[in-house]
């Protein structure tokens, strides 16, 4: 039995239940604590306290938090949410978010591994907290090639990626990609994670109702990925609500309910611009898209599957890479 690291320790990944695959109990950027008229970590608590009792109420049973260290990733906050222990299991990531941090600049991949390997292993911030997930994110950023040969910004985002492939393989954790699906940047994140050996079953390529392009989204399926379909916002007009419902309901009656997970990559505490605190921000997938699929013809067996054994499937996967590497 595979088990999962939460920020409350270990559970086995049979335990996950009902799972929103990216969200983030706040967000904005690296060393934002420090900033006390941007970053409240009193007030950032409150919040996601109160989020994550909504999202209970709804039936949301586990959450992924998806903010790394250069997005803001905040230990003192996951100490305080443990401790209360709302009923939601917290899964919080290592890794990296889109703009390569200096630090890694001219580290190897192996490096890099190793950077991610002493979070997983040890912990964060020299707590006890340990991290279930690597997250990556590649976008806009992808396209910069100009500069000296394996120093440009794409070199870096892929010298980085390979190193949590590295890291994946030997801790046995699923990674997950925020991407922008309007490149398609979700074929050569699985090309280079192919060349490391490493198990699509265990990677997400995440954002992907952003897109509508099923036949881009079949092939990633095809390849044995998960396609996180993890963006459902409270605010989005109800006719690109629909858009994103209907995009799940195709692929789950294509046969891939098995490979979708379903998210909100929202925050009750979002930094970005001075937006305002959202309590509701992780209930439009149980208010909103749920419902709205079992009218237009979605099983309980594809809801089940959308919302926790595509997830489970992942740390799986991931527990079988590394149980191979050390049989090896």
């Amino acid at each position: 039995m595979s088990m999962v690291q939460t920020i409350r320790g270990p559970i086995a990944a049979a335990a996950l239940g009902r799972t929103l695959s990216h969200e983030h109990l706040t967000a904005g950027g690296a060393g934002m604590e420090r900033l006390p008229w941007i970053y409240d970590e009193g007030e950032a608590v409150n919040l996601a306290l109160e989020a994550l009792r909504r999202a209970h109420a709804a039936g949301v049973q586990s959450l992924i938090d998806c903010t790394t260290l250069d997005l803001g990733r905040q230990t003192g906050l996951f100490q305080k949410v443990a401790a209360a222990d709302m009923g939601v299991n917290v899964i919080c990531a290592t890794g990296v978010y889109r703009w390569v941090p200096m630090y890694f600049t001219r580290r190897d991949a192996d490096e890099i591994a190793a950077h991610f390997l002493h979070e997983l292993r040890e912990g964060i911030d020299g707590s006890d907290i340990r991290p279930g997930i690597i997250k990556l994110a590649w976008d806009l950023e992808y396209r910069l090639t100009e500069g000296p040969p394996g120093m440009t910004i794409r070199d870096g985002l892929e010298r980085t990626a390979r190193g949590a492939a590295r890291a994946a393989r030997a801790a046995g954790v699923p990674i997950t990609c925020h991407t922008r699906a309007a490149d398609e940047l979700g074929t050569p994140l699985l090309d280079l994670f192919e060349s490391e050996r490493l198990d699509l079953r265990a990677v997400t390529i995440g954002h992907s109702n952003d897109s509508n392009d099923l036949a881009y989204l079949k092939r990633l399926l095809a390849r044995g990925a998960t396609v996180g379909l993890d963006r459902f916002f409270t605010a989005a007009p109800e006719a690109e609500r629909v858009r994103r419902c209907q995009l799940a309901l195709d692929l789950a009656q294509a046969g891939y309910a098995e490979q979708i997970c379903l998210g909100h990559d929202a925050s009750p505490a979002y930094r970005f611009g001075g937006v305002q605190p959202n309590l509701d921000c992780w209930l439009p997938i149980a208010e909103f898209a749920l419902p709205w699929l079992r009218e237009h013809g979605a099983t309980e067996d594809q809801i089940d599957a959308m919302q926790r054994r595509s997830i489970v499937a992942t740390f799986e996967a991931a527990a079988r890479m590394a149980a191979g590497a050390v049989a090896r």
